[in-house]
C-alpha cells in the first residue's frame, strides 16, 4: 500500500503509516533467583518460547515486518490482512540480555536483568550486543522501511521498542513515543517524506 497524500493547493505531504505491534505475552514463568548459568538458560528459553496469543486484529495494510523470534512468529498469525507480505528480520530481534558475571551463586532475577541492562548501556563486551550495536542495528531497520516507502506492521519487542523510538525521532518519524509498550499494544506512527 502506497503512502498517504495529502494535498493542498501546489504543495503535497506525503507520509507512510507504521504500525508497531509488540507481541502477545509469551509461555514463561521466570525464576525468582539464578546462578550466572540457569540464567543464560532461562534467556535461551524465554527466546525460544511460544505465545500466548489473545488478540485478533484486522488491517488494511499488508506488508508485515516481523522478528525471527517464536513470539513474533506466533503473534504474525493473528494479523488478519487482506493479503501478507511477510518480512522476516532478524533486524527486529529483541536485544539479546545474558549474565553479566560467572557464578555459582543465586541472585535476583531482576538483579541479573537489569544489571545485564546496564551492562549494554554502557557497551560492555559481556553483552552479546552492545548497545551501539543495537542502534546500528535498528537505524538499517529503519532505513530499510523508509526505502521501501509503503506503509507497514512491525511486529517486535518491548526493549528493542524503548530503544526503536529514540532513533525514530531523529528520523522524522511521529506518534506516541512512549517507551513502554504492553504485549499486543499497538501504536501507529507517520513516516513523513
Amino acid at each position: 500500500m502506497e503512502p498517504f497524500t495529502i494535498t493542498w493547493g501546489k504543495y503535497s505531504i506525503s507520509f507512510m503509516k507504521i504500525i508497531f505491534i509488540r507481541h502477545s505475552k509469551v509461555l514463561f514463568k521466570w525464576g525468582k533467583f539464578y546462578n550466572s548459568n540457569t540464567f543464560d538458560m532461562a534467556c535461551k528459553a524465554y527466546d525460544s518460547g511460544q505465545s500466548d496469543v489473545r488478540l485478533i486484529i484486522k488491517y488494511d495494510i499488508t506488508k508485515i515486518y516481523v522478528s525471527n523470534l517464536n513470539r513474533t512468529q506466533d503473534t504474525l498469525k493473528f494479523i488478519s490482512t487482506a493479503e501478507k507480505d511477510i518480512i522476516k528480520t532478524d533486524l527486529l530481534n529483541e536485544i539479546p540480555l545474558s549474565s553479566f558475571i560467572d557464578t555459582k551463586l543465586p541472585l535476583p532475577t531482576l538483579l541479573w536483568k537489569i544489571s545485564g541492562r546496564l551492562q549494554w548501556y554502557f557497551n560492555s563486551k559481556r553483552q552479546a550486543e552492545t548497545r551501539i550495536q543495537s542502534k546500528e542495528r535498528i537505524n538499517r531497520f529503519l532505513s530499510m522501511i523508509e526505502h521501501s516507502k509503503e506503509n507497514c506492521i512491525i511486529i517486535g519487542h518491548g526493549f528493542y521498542f524503548a530503544q526503536l523510538v529514540n532513533e525514530m525521532k531523529h528520523k522524522g518519524i511521529v506518534g506516541n513515543m512512549c517507551k513502554r509498550i504492553k504485549n499486543e499494544e499497538s501504536r501507529e506512527f507517520r513516516f513523513l517524506n
